[in-house]
């Protein structure tokens, strides 16, 4: 569907945290995150893709949920995007962080971990005091540990407090399978950065 159902809850769960808020949502693809946001009362909703097929998506879900007074679509690379936003100062009260998978394979985890670390990074540095950090991978070979492990080494470097105040996961359609540790494959942590 190009929609991914794993995600469902976890986007409806960000609304909470959206009222009022200026929102950063990355790796937009169809926006799904960004309109929860705006469903949720956010005042302001930036989404961003690589993808111009994803952004030109994201602009036809923005007409139909007339969401265009709240919410714009951006074609950028959200690392380039990020280091843009920090240099000249923007800052955001809540920041969606959904990538694709930045490794399929174990042989990479390492390089995944620079890349996950990196976007957190930047993350943590744009968010006002207080600001809710929603960050994700769906890379099955980086597990939860290596997850959190990634998200506590980007809060020291970015000298921030982060507290998790919910750790979330797939949703009840996406059940794990015992002994097959790849149906655990969706890490999603809504983080308070201080």
């Amino acid at each position: 569907t190009g929609y991914f159902l794993d995600q469902k809850f976890n986007r409806f769960q960000i609304q909470k945290f959206c009222r009022g808020k200026r929102v950063l949502d990355t790796f937009s693809h169809t926006g799904a995150f960004g309109l929860n946001a705006v469903k949720g009362g956010a005042r302001e909703v930036i989404s961003v893709d690589i993808s111009q097929e994803a952004v030109d998506m994201v602009n036809k879900n923005i007409a139909l949920n007339n969401a265009g007074s709240v919410m714009k679509a951006e074609c950028a690379d959200v690392f380039d995007l990020l280091k843009k936003y920090e240099a000249g100062g923007e800052k955001f009260d809540v920041i969606i962080l959904d990538p694709p998978a930045f490794t399929k394979s174990a042989k990479l985890i390492q390089k995944a971990y620079g890349g996950y670390k990196e976007i957190n990074l930047r993350a943590m540095r744009l968010l006002n005091a207080g600001g809710i950090l929603v960050t994700c991978s769906c890379s099955a070979y980086f597990d939860e540990n290596t997850f959190y492990s990634m998200v506590t080494h980007a809060a020291l470097d970015s000298h921030r407090r982060v507290q998790v105040l919910e750790k979330r996961g797939a949703g009840p359609d996406h059940p794990l399978l015992l002994g097959y540790p790849k149906s655990e494959y969706l890490k999603c942590a809504i983080c308070r950065v201080m």
